[in-house]
């Protein structure tokens, strides 16, 4: 918000007021605080629910009452002279608090009756933001009979919805469908439950569900003006890694400089603007102003803002966030909220970043302990500072919890990750049986969320659609509501261009009708199908087509043809495949008459070079009548094909599976003698180079570069070459270099179909730096190499911000590299990446030690964190073309719901900071680094000819993504062994009476590790590798 002038302070409004807080939770503990602080505050009074020792503490008259009798509480405002009220709960509120304390001429920081029917009323407020035309809002409907129901179920499909409750029910009264709910039975069997509880007039909301990351944005309120506070992000399940049933809250965060990491200025600036409308709104309906706190729960999607809800208070764990974040006195922002002056006070919060986490009793949230002692003997007065208590109470002066959250902390901090953990230390500081979440705000969370958001934005329509190129032997009848749907604005695409194998055609007439190019390739006497398909591909290519749609498509396409155009051209097909593939129009018909079937439908399916055999994209159904013939059934069917095509085209752009044309440079067709009709000059961005993006991403990266600097670092990045200074790094003259180079492979494919790119730079570091370190060389510095057809400066800065966090991991300086923008040499949103390192070894640490191994030597196998980076061309085979999945879909492998592709996207393992002091103390002899080749081809790499390595495969247990890949690939035991890392990411040969300290130290730099083998004598011509114990991961075959 702009500043605005502080209301001059008279001295008679030194310590004038006499403020009330209503409610007893850390929210209300929060306030009282900062009320208590204020220079204004002459007595702070407290009428609470239940005992707040925190809060009793500071009051001068503290009382536990009946929270929702607004007589009560009015009498005892009047009793204490109580000036200005802050009303924390929502229960106060809907129960009119606020208006028997305005009728006494208290003023309020909290809405009447009628205004909190904004929180009190999900009905309310959707229809509040719809009249009004403030937008932010799902489809959704108010409904009152299980009919309705099932009607707007039906309508946005299978678990696409959240089912609210129209009132208050402490947050147990929202369910959303796929997470809580798991049918649509059991949706109904939720809503009959609402509909009964709620009595003749009970209302249900049924919304839309969206998907996107979910925020909060408070905002003090006047009545006519609005001043926000900063963003804030909730964690509302209860373990780490967002797992676990829903609670009221284990902690929430908020970003340095009033913003959260996912959300973009525009973002946030939308939120603001909507309840800024909705404080007008408020006013036009209800007559009068809203004075208090107008809490807005967003969900940020890759379609814009939406709003989830409105509350009508502060949020908790939120306010602990926000009041602590407030610079202003709060007691002049309540006083000028309830007096409606809040234009005048220049409200204003730390840039720094916050985070707030609860300890919670054992058994929380099912049956929280309750009376269980507190010990908070170890507090120091400044870790007292940043506790609020909450469900705790006081007996015989100990305090002890009485079942729900317990005691929150907060912290700020210049970076989040530091706000973090200042945030759990005076938890720490608790003995109990309490427990809480460490990863509230830690880089790992948050990084999913940012991960997750950018995913969605990635996978949202492209601003230019989809262009489509249509092949038709015939009417192509399935187009027409797929150019219906173009038209609505249903359907982000355009289609480019209409090919017909036969000149009279009535596809080609329709294509004119609609102003569409239409092509004939006469296919008549042609033998040579792949001469054919190529001219054929050619008037496709020249449109610059990404997606083939072969409706009604008379000819078998060639091998080369679906090479070409392979997951680029969707055929749909009568029936509902696998069955009956093959076959064609009225003969599929009679087919499934004749087996019987009860059910049919249509396929939207690849293009392969097997007829009807490519993966299914989409699929209708309809039922099978007593009494079809071929031509009903097929009457039914033929209306579902184009209506299937449009939702097959939505699911891949969702799923961001559209690819590039085949043809990636396409040449304008230029006149004879020149074309000299446009004297404009033709600058290099014009030919698709943009030296601005260039220098945009060089300013963008030389942060995260900077953060990388260390001894021995010249200079800085951006100029013609990096510089370095072994010497001053600390290495002799003696010192040997070690120089490495890599890729990342095939992973950068699922990177860029999920447009998840955060951890990309993290694989090309580790590739490079851990085979420096199994030489017992120090990574000094690295250089990438980023290649792609148009930079997007916003993909590059997280890929090269990426390459920085994995230098910076491995205490290696990131000096410089080269952007390489090709266009016509790849396609859209495609890139490649190469990462240059320079280590150090002085050569009496340098390995292996060939000469020093012998029988009887130590394996030692540290974990890999996943696939890693190599065997991906294997992987993405077995993912798609085996298994069938899409990188969206759920990872069968995983114990918890993650994504295909962010499970397949973990980063690489990074060894330096683990491995390589052990090689510098000279506890080891060698190290292999376990990449493409897997165990079995790796580790020989670094034994003497006549050595063995002799592993026990029982000595840790086969990663779950190595068992399902082995299952879908129907891979030996030996073939799993050579091509993947399967759970060891580096090998370390130790001398049997090093094994113990070796153990120790990786243990104690968080790298638990297993005893694996044995080195023992190798026959000439024996195999360098031998698995024992292969039976325990359940495959065939030995190694």
């Amino acid at each position: 918000p702009a500043r605005r002038p502080h209301a001059p302070m008279s001295t008679a409004d030194a310590a004038s007021e006499c403020f009330l807080v209503v409610g007893s939770n850390a929210r209300e503990h929060a306030i009282a605080r900062r009320l208590r602080a204020s220079a204004l505050c002459k007595t702070l009074a407290c009428f609470a629910s239940s005992n707040n020792p925190g809060i009793r503490k500071l009051c001068d008259a503290f009382t536990v009452g009946q929270i929702t009798d607004p007589d009560a509480v009015a009498a005892f405002a009047k009793e204490h002279g109580v000036t200005t009220a802050v009303v924390g709960p929502e229960a106060p509120l809907e129960a009119g608090v606020v208006d028997a304390l305005e009728a006494i001429g208290i003023g309020c920081v909290g809405p009447t009756r009628a205004l909190a029917q904004l929180e009190s009323s999900k009905a309310f407020t959707r229809d509040l933001l719809v009249s009004n035309a403030i937008g932010a809002c799902p489809e959704y409907a108010t409904v009152t009979s299980m009919e309705q129901a099932r009607e707007f179920i039906k309508k946005v499909g299978q678990l696409n919805y959240v089912v609210k409750a129209d009132g208050l029910c402490g947050g147990k009264g929202v369910k959303v469908g796929g997470e809580h709910l798991h049918s649509d039975d059991e949706a109904l069997a939720f809503i009959h439950e609402l509909l009964a509880a709620g009595g003749k007039d009970a209302r249900v909301v049924l919304e839309q569900k969206l998907v996107g990351q979910e925020f909060s944005l408070m905002s003090f309120c006047d009545g006519e003006t609005c001043a926000h506070m900063p963003p804030i992000q909730d964690h509302k399940r209860a373990h780490e890694g967002d797992t676990g049933p829903n609670t009221g809250g284990m902690g929430t965060y908020s970003g340095a400089g009033g913003t959260l990491p996912f959300l973009s200025a525009d973002d946030l600036a939308h939120a603001q603007r909507i309840t800024e409308a909705v404080s007008r709104a408020l006013k036009r309906k209800c007559g009068a102003g809203y004075k208090g706190i107008l809490y807005g729960g967003f969900m940020v999607t890759a379609r814009g803002v939406f709003v989830i809800e409105y509350n009508a208070r502060f949020g908790d764990p939120e306010a602990m966030n926000a009041l602590a974040l407030l610079e202003t006195d709060f007691g002049l922002v309540a006083r000028a909220i309830a007096q409606g002056t809040l234009e005048q006070v220049a409200v204003s919060f730390s840039d720094r970043a916050s985070c707030c986490v609860y300890a919670v009793p054992e058994g929380y949230p099912a049956a929280g302990a309750k009376g269980a002692p507190i010990d908070t003997s170890r507090l120091t007065p400044e870790l007292e500072e940043c506790l609020y208590f909450a469900a705790v109470d006081q007996q015989e002066n100990t305090l002890v919890t009485t079942g729900s959250r317990a005691i929150a902390s907060c912290a700020l901090a210049p970076t989040l990750q530091e706000a973090a953990v200042a945030a759990v230390q005076p938890l720490g500081a608790l003995s109990g049986r309490l427990w809480h979440r460490s990863d509230i705000g830690t880089e790992a969370p948050v990084r999913k969320r940012i991960g997750h958001m950018m995913a969605l934005r990635r996978a949202a329509p492209r601003a230019e659609g989809v262009k489509i190129g249509v092949i038709a032997s015939g009417g192509a009848t399935a187009l027409q509501p797929v150019l219906e749907a173009i038209a609505a604005g249903d359907l982000n695409a355009s289609v480019e261009v209409v090919v017909s194998n036969k000149p009279g055609a009535l596809a080609l007439s329709r294509a004119e009708q609609h102003g569409i190019p239409a092509a004939c390739v006469p296919s008549k006497g042609v033998q040579d199908r792949e001469a054919y398909d190529r001219q054929l591909s050619a008037a496709l290519e020249s449109r610059g087509v990404q997606l083939v749609l072969a409706v009604g498509w008379m000819r078998i396409l060639s091998p080369w043809f679906c090479r070409r155009w392979a997951r680029r051209a969707l055929n749909v097909h009568p029936s509902l495949l696998p069955d009956f593939a093959g076959g064609m129009d009225l003969e599929v018909h009679r087919a499934v008459l004749a087996a019987n079937k009860r059910v049919s439908g249509c396929s939207i399916h690849f293009v392969e070079d097997v007829v009807d055999g490519g993966e299914i994209v989409y699929q209708a159904t309809v039922p099978v009548l007593p009494g079809d013939t071929p031509e009903s059934l097929k009457a039914r069917v033929q209306p579902q094909e184009g209506p299937s095509f449009v939702k097959a085209i939505r699911q891949l752009q969702r799923q961001n599976l559209i690819l590039p044309s085949p043809s990636h440079a396409q040449l304008p067709a230029v006149k004879a003698g020149g074309d000299s009709s446009n004297n404009k000059p033709i600058t290099y961005r014009e030919a698709g180079v943009d030296i601005d993006a260039g220098d945009e991403l060089v300013r963008r990266i030389k942060p995260a570069c900077a953060r990388t600097r260390r001894s021995g670092c010249v200079g800085s990045v951006g100029g013609f070459g990096g510089l370095f200074d072994p010497k001053a790094a600390g290495y002799s003259h003696e010192a040997l270099l070690c120089a490495g180079t890599d890729g990342v492979g095939t992973k950068l494919m699922i990177a860029q179909a999920a447009g998840y790119h955060d951890g990309i730079g993290v694989d090309l570091v580790a590739m490079v730096v851990n085979d420096l370190v199994v030489q017992g060389a120090e990574p000094l510095f690295f250089l990438d190499y980023f290649a792609t057809g148009k930079l997007s400066v916003d993909a590059a800065a997280a890929i090269v911000g990426s390459i920085a966090r994995g230098c910076e991991e491995s205490g290696c300086a990131l000096i410089g590299g080269e952007t390489a923008e090709m266009p016509g040499m790849y396609g859209p949103g495609h890139y490649d990446l190469a990462g240059f390192a320079v280590g150090a070894v002085e050569p009496h640490t340098l390995l292996p030690k060939l000469d020093q191994m012998g029988p009887g030597d130590c394996l030692i196998g540290v974990p890999s964190s996943g696939v890693h980076s190599n065997g991906y061309s294997l992987v993405r085979k077995l993912v798609t073309e085996v298994g069938g999945l899409t990188w969206g879909a759920p990872a069968p492998w995983e114990s918890q719901v993650r994504s295909v592709s962010s499970s397949l996207l973990t980063p690489t393992k990074l060894y330096v900071k683990s491995c390589l002091p052990l090689a510098k103390a000279g506890l080891l002899k060698g190290m292999a680094h376990i990449t493409g080749g897997g165990l079995i081809e790796n580790i020989p790499r670094v034994l003497p000819d006549g050595l063995a390595a002799d592993i026990d495969v029982t000595t840790w247990a086969l990663p779950p993504v190595f068992k399902w890949l082995a299952k879908t690939g129907r891979l030996d035991a030996r073939e799993l062994g050579r091509t993947f890392n399967c759970g060891i990411g580096m090998v370390l040969i130790v001398a049997a009476d090093k094994v113990h300290d070796v153990l120790a130290r990786l243990n104690a730099a968080g790298e638990p590790s297993y005893h694996i083998g044995t080195l023992s004598a190798r026959d000439k011509g024996a195999q360098g590798v031998k698995l024992s114990g292969t039976d325990a991961w359940g495959l065939t075959g030995t190694a």
